[in-house]
């Protein structure tokens, strides 16, 4: 049982650590986009907090479209074995994902319209902030595809290599 805790809480850790990774790269990466699209470039602090404030609001949201489209429930439906119900269950978590991503892609608009100024103090505009939003997201999907196979190939490799000192 002392096990067992103790691996959940390295989970834990793991989640923490990959979680404010995330926040510092997603800051790093929302300041280029404003830099690329807009010419000018916010404080590093401001584009942390747009992430963190678009990914608080984005979980809510999430939450709230799972619990509305009804996609927990379709999970006990596929313990039957029914291949109907597991399609079905899988149409709907693709297109909650699908939504989600849309919510995300407005949601950190908004903030970016509300909290990043022009040098001169202007607002960018919620057209601006849809494209600077845009790229962010396209960016920080293709980053964690690459970050997923390169820990894919880690766990793989260091997985094969424990196969073949056991074998």
């Amino acid at each position: 049982m002392e096990q067992m805790a103790a691996f959940g809480g390295m989970i834990l850790v793991a989640m923490l650590v990959m979680g404010v990774a995330g926040l510092l790269i997603g800051g790093l990466v929302l300041k280029f986009t404003v830099r690329l699209l807009q010419g000018f470039s916010p404080g590093y602090g401001k584009s942390v907090l747009v992430v963190f404030l678009a990914m608080v609001a984005g979980f809510v949201v999430n939450i709230v479209l799972t619990m509305v489209m009804g996609v927990g429930s379709n999970a006990a439906a596929m313990a039957g074995g029914d291949e109907a119900a597991m399609a079905g269950a899988m149409m709907a978590s693709l297109g909650l994902m699908g939504i989600s991503l849309l919510a995300s892609l407005f949601i950190t608009a908004l903030f970016v319209n509300l909290l990043i100024k022009q040098p001169d103090g202007q607002a960018i505009g919620y057209g601006r902030s849809c494209l600077v939003s845009l790229l962010y997201l396209v960016v920080m999907v293709v980053l964690a595809i690459i970050a997923s196979v390169v820990l894919g190939l880690v766990i793989g490799l260091g997985a094969a290599g424990l196969a073949g000192a056991a074998g």
